[in-house]
């Protein structure tokens, strides 16, 4: 997730306007995955906190960002790596959706779903699991409702994309919730150093 195919090419010396710098170029493969049949809704996990699920149509920027760092960061995301205009422009529009899963009033977790690109179809543009919550099983739980909620728009497939790059959990999680490969492609990205 969060590889921006923009960016693919790109001076390698490219700065993302958002302090990240980008100074040399990667490789990966990413997997486009889909699911056409509503799996079981799985529980939330027994963890001391309470879990809330919000849906934040407005997010502010400076918030979204930090959800967008915290996860993608060390996995090279940076199709969200752009100056407020683009970003609010990109995350604000009726097609977007952002979730965040709370644990006790801390981000524990979000995902971002994405209806307007093609007839039918959801896509999960982004999904994660914040750094200091991973471990406690929310993965599944939160991809659980992200799928709920994309099927909830009226699509009948739900879409994502994953890449190497990213946690290497996130491959057997999809697959384990019933989400089938379509197609794998190379792409080379900007790395973010610093």
């Amino acid at each position: 997730m969060g590889l921006g195919r923009r960016h693919a090419g790109r001076d390698r010396r490219r700065a993302t306007g958002r302090g990240e710098a980008v100074t040399r170029l990667i490789e990966a493969t990413v997997s486009q995955l889909e699911l056409r049949k509503h799996p079981e809704r799985v529980s939330p996990p027994a963890i001391p906190e309470r879990l809330h699920l919000h849906r934040l149509p407005n997010i502010p920027l400076d918030d979204y960002r930090k959800l967008y760092l915290a996860v993608g960061k060390p996995h090279h995301w940076t199709s969200r790596l752009v100056p407020d205009a683009a970003l609010a422009s990109e995350i604000h529009s009726s097609d977007i959706t952002v979730f965040v899963l709370e644990a006790d009033g801390s981000a524990a977790g979000w995902f971002e779903l994405e209806t307007g690109r093609r007839h039918g179809r959801t896509r999960i543009v982004h999904f994660g699991i914040m750094p200091r919550f991973r471990g406690r099983h929310l993965a599944r739980y939160l991809l659980s409702e992200a799928i709920v909620a994309a099927f909830d728009t009226g699509a009948s497939i739900v879409t994502l994309e994953t890449n190497t790059l990213d946690h290497p959990a996130a491959l057997p999680l999809y697959l384990g919730a019933g989400f089938v490969c379509v197609e794998k492609r190379l792409v080379v990205t900007p790395a973010i150093d610093g």
